[in-house]
């Protein structure tokens, strides 16, 4: 493809369709007629070069591919990562194996700040979320870390790449009229054999058990009333949340539900006999978090309520109990976030007590005036 005369280039460059080679590397290894699938001469270019460098013979000081390093990176993790966050390490990592590839990058000591920060704007989806970009850049600067340590690179690389800020959006309640409808159209649930579909007044208990405790969704299925025990004037659930890293010391939780809440549950028809909101087999919640969330998003079509998804009724719990008057500290312990730091960063602005501080202290001193 690059030795076509300058010339005749404009013959061959007016459609859209993609490049393809053929062709010999250097090292004698035959390449089979391919498609590059770029319509662009620059990244069907930077395809080609990727092929001949993977193929070229290892010269010294090369080291090892970015391939083989993200391989080890990601089986030396697996050990001390849930399979939840060691995926977001590889979604991450393929992501920019995809893009330093196109860049003609196949050994990692090729690796520069200037294609990491380029990786940044071009490497990730225009419509990410800031928090989505700042995930991955996350989990990139741990491998860059690692590199550096392994020797895989011989710069400290991380220390000289920006971090990605991520813009956190404050946690948006459902209103009382959406709650309301919500449970109502929960009622209304019909057409199934099995499942929540079948027992819609158990799903309704189910939202309502989510909505006064402010359990995860993976919690709440999981809800065993054999791990009740009585309070002075509340049932307390003992709990160990589903959300945990492997490096983490089992932690245990509690929650508050009324004796109404507890009747109600004690006595609705059962999904199963290990638990009232509980179908199914084998001891991962996933799927059945996954469909309470299926469900509720046909619910919030029904009863036209916008975003209708089971987080937002823990979202709901803790606006509740902070516009209540109830400390920050408090409504962080019940939500089992790991820091108060974490709580402060989605309900801020729900604070009523800090509110109530700052205009307390500014009618003292400046409104004086």
């Amino acid at each position: 493809m690059s030795r076509i005369p300058q010339a005749n280039r404009k013959f061959w460059f007016e459609c859209d369709c993609p490049f393809w080679i053929v062709g010999r590397t250097p090292s004698g290894d035959s390449v089979p007629r391919q498609t590059t699938g770029f319509s662009d001469p620059v990244k069907a270019e930077a395809f080609r070069a990727a092929i001949l460098a993977e193929h070229s013979p290892l010269q010294p000081g090369d080291g090892v591919t970015v391939k083989e390093c993200v391989a080890k990176y990601l089986l030396s993790r697996k050990q001390e990562l849930d399979e939840r966050t060691l995926y977001q390490h590889k979604l991450a990592l393929e992501r920019l194996q995809t893009f330093l590839e196109a860049q003609g990058v196949v050994y990692i000591r090729q690796l520069t700040v200037d294609h990491l920060e380029t990786f940044k704007t071009a490497g990730l989806p225009q419509n990410m979320a800031s928090t989505s970009r700042a995930t991955t850049d996350a989990k990139i600067r741990c491998f860059l870390r690692t590199a550096f340590r392994r020797s895989w690179i011989k710069e400290a690389l991380v220390l000289k790449v920006t971090t990605v800020k991520a813009v956190y959006e404050q946690k948006e309640p459902y209103t009382d009229a959406e709650v309301d409808a919500i449970l109502a159209e929960a009622l209304r649930l019909d057409g199934g054999t099995h499942g929540y579909a079948k027992k819609p007044k158990t799903f309704r208990l189910l939202l309502e058990l989510m909505l006064s405790t402010g359990l995860r969704v993976g919690d709440a299925v999981s809800f065993d009333p054999s791990c009740l025990s009585k309070g002075e004037s509340l049932w307390v659930y003992t709990f160990h949340p589903q959300k945990t890293k492997k490096t983490d010391k089992p932690k245990t939780l509690e929650a508050y539900i009324t004796a109404d809440l507890k009747k109600r549950i004690d006595e609705c028809d059962w999904l199963s006999q290990r638990g009232p909101f509980w179908y199914g087999t084998g001891v991962d919640p996933t799927p059945l978090a996954a469909a309470v969330y299926e469900r509720m998003q046909a619910i919030g079509v029904k009863a036209e309520v916008a975003d209708c998804r089971p987080h937002r009724l823990r979202d709901t719990f803790a606006v509740r109990a902070l516009l209540s008057g109830m400390l920050l500290e408090d409504v962080s312990r019940l939500l089992g976030h790991s820091s108060v730091k974490v709580t402060e960063t989605y309900y801020a602005k729900w604070v009523n007590s800090r509110k109530r501080r700052l205009e307390k202290l500014f009618a003292e001193t400046i409104g004086r005036s």
